[in-house]
């Protein structure tokens, strides 16, 4: 039976900062000499090089782990198609094969003591007909952190990940804020943390701030100073 071994990351919505999320704590585990490994197991939106699709989001996280592993193993599906995976398979027909995922993922588990697993788009959103990413974190045995905008709306949100997270009986380590744009206050973002806390029990980690041009190196640093390393390990 598989243990924990690494953190699920996923989101309240697609373009919340997730990758960004995932690539800074890669970043800040790989500085404090942690053998850390990522993977992004279905990506959409691929682009071409040479024979391959690749995933700018899986180049991303591979690049901040200073990851040597093989590009197929951190992202063994990439769709071109910019869609939920489900629909971009069906528009592109190519097979999201589980069997390909999770051999690379086993793969990835063996060699790093510590990986993180960065998911696309919210729990939710359907991967194949009878799989979606929540079912794929349970599967992998992985807790998850929540990436989430402090803004209008995101109390909603996220307590609703939350609820679908422990429906399928997910470990939660915990929610990320991420600013992905000016003007999130910052009393928002304090009664957004207040609200969440008290009506979910998940704490709310850390709250990044909004950075123009920011990179996963400057965000691995307001981590590791806003964030016990324990509460994601």
């Amino acid at each position: 039976m598989l243990k924990e071994k690494g953190i699920f990351i996923t989101g309240t919505d697609t373009g919340v900062g997730k990758t960004l999320v995932a690539a800074a704590i890669a970043n800040l585990l790989r500085s404090v000499g942690i053998d850390v490994g990522v993977m992004k197991p279905v990506a959409t939106g691929g682009r071409r090089v040479s024979d391959q699709l690749v995933s700018d989001d899986a180049l991303m996280i591979k690049g901040a782990a200073h990851s040597k592993d093989e590009y197929s193993l951190v992202n063994p599906v990439c769709l071109p198609s910019m869609m939920a995976p489900v629909v971009a398979s069906k528009v592109d027909r190519l097979h999201v094969d589980w069997g390909v995922i999770w051999s690379a993922y086993k793969t990835l588990r063996e060699r790093h003591k510590h990986l993180i697993v960065e998911g696309i788009g919210g729990l939710l959103v359907p991967i194949t007909d009878n799989m979606c990413v929540a079912d794929m974190a349970r599967k992998m045995k992985l807790p998850i952190l929540i990436v989430s905008r402090p803004t209008l709306g995101t109390i909603n949100h996220t307590l609703l990940t939350i609820e679908a997270a422990r429906r399928r009986k997910l470990k939660i380590k915990g929610v990320i804020f991420n600013s992905t744009q000016m003007g999130s206050g910052t009393l928002l973002a304090e009664t957004n943390k207040s609200e969440i806390e008290k009506h979910s029990g998940v704490p709310v980690l850390a709250s990044i701030p909004y950075m123009r041009s920011v990179t996963s190196g400057e965000i691995a640093a307001f981590l590791k100073q806003s964030i016990n390393l324990r509460d994601i390990l």
